[in-house]
């Protein structure tokens, strides 16, 4: 089995046809073709059904792809760290911080771990929803910090901390409700836009988002900072993250509100998260480490 001949598999596989992945990798179809083959002939089996239209994948192939695409993604960090030590320089530790991850007890953390290793640089992203773990997936991060969205067994992950969801409104904004009872009902929100947070997955199919009412008005916007300027304006309420607006609440500037059946507050888990089947980095599990053994009582890393 050759590298050469696994990229024209995976090529197959992922273009839908052999011509697509002669284009897509740059060989020719015949020689596309002869990588397959060369293949099923090494192990005695149907990589695809040839009967269809187009190649699709038998039984055996889709578990031999499922395994090829782990190994070439290892390839493929092996390949960049030899092309980083070969420049004198260690590759950066890319991670992914889900928005809602922004609080003091993860910059508290990231903080630490950057005093006590100055020599290892971070990559760090911002992304929401199932935007973190898809990161992970495509092999853009090797660490990602958010709640847990779309986690399955894929992924090794812990808890690090809970952070607070609220609903909040601006006064000015509330006193138009006519709001008298202790609970504001769903259709007295309905004309008022229910500000939202944009999943920043590619793939997304839906929009990603658990707490939204069924009807009413949606506004998208790309981070909480948005998010917070819309609010403070009196444009629409929204469930945020209290350590966002601790500031806002103190000086009246928004308040919370507990809407009819709907989730107004709850305490959200944060995860950091890897893929399982992923070869971690030297800085990567170092990280996960240290993040894991952080103390507060210290303001750094616990000796356990």
């Amino acid at each position: 089995m050759k590298l050469d001949q696994l990229r024209a598999f995976i090529a197959v596989v992922e273009t839908g046809s052999f011509r697509s992945a002669a284009d897509s990798i740059h060989k020719t179809q015949p020689g596309i073709s002869a990588a397959v083959k060369a293949l099923e002939e090494q192990y005695g089996i149907l990589l695809f059904d040839r009967n269809s239209y187009r190649p699709t994948l038998t039984a055996e192939g889709h578990a031999f792809f499922q395994q090829s695409k782990k190994l070439m993604s290892q390839v493929l960090q092996l390949e960049n760290l030899g092309h980083d030590l070969a420049q004198g320089t260690a590759a950066p530790l890319h991670i992914s911080l889900s928005q809602m991850a922004l609080d003091d007890d993860c910059m508290s953390r990231i903080k630490a771990f950057q005093t006590h290793h100055p020599e290892i640089a971070l990559d760090i992203t911002t992304d929401h929803l199932h935007g973190v773990q898809e990161k992970l997936a495509k092999n853009k991060c090797e660490i990602a910090i958010g709640p847990r969205y779309g986690l399955d067994d894929r992924h090794a992950f812990i808890e690090l901390n809970k952070i607070t969801m609220m609903a909040v409104i601006s006064p000015t904004l509330l006193v138009t409700l006519n709001a008298n009872d202790a609970k504001i009902k769903q259709q007295s929100l309905h004309t008022i836009p229910q500000i939202l947070v944009s999943n920043t997955a590619a793939n997304a199919s839906e929009n990603g988002h658990q707490y939204v009412l069924p009807t009413g008005k949606r506004w998208y916007v790309n981070d909480f900072q948005a998010k917070k300027t819309l609010l403070l304006h009196g444009l629409g309420w929204a469930r945020m993250p209290k350590h966002c607006i601790e500031a806002e609440l103190d000086n009246g500037h928004l308040v919370p509100i507990e809407v009819e059946n709907f989730t107004s507050q709850n305490q959200l888990p944060i995860f950091m998260i890897r893929l399982r089947h992923q070869t971690q980095s030297v800085q990567a599990k170092l990280f996960w480490e240290k993040m894991k053994r952080f103390s507060h009582l210290n303001d750094g890393f616990s000796s356990d």
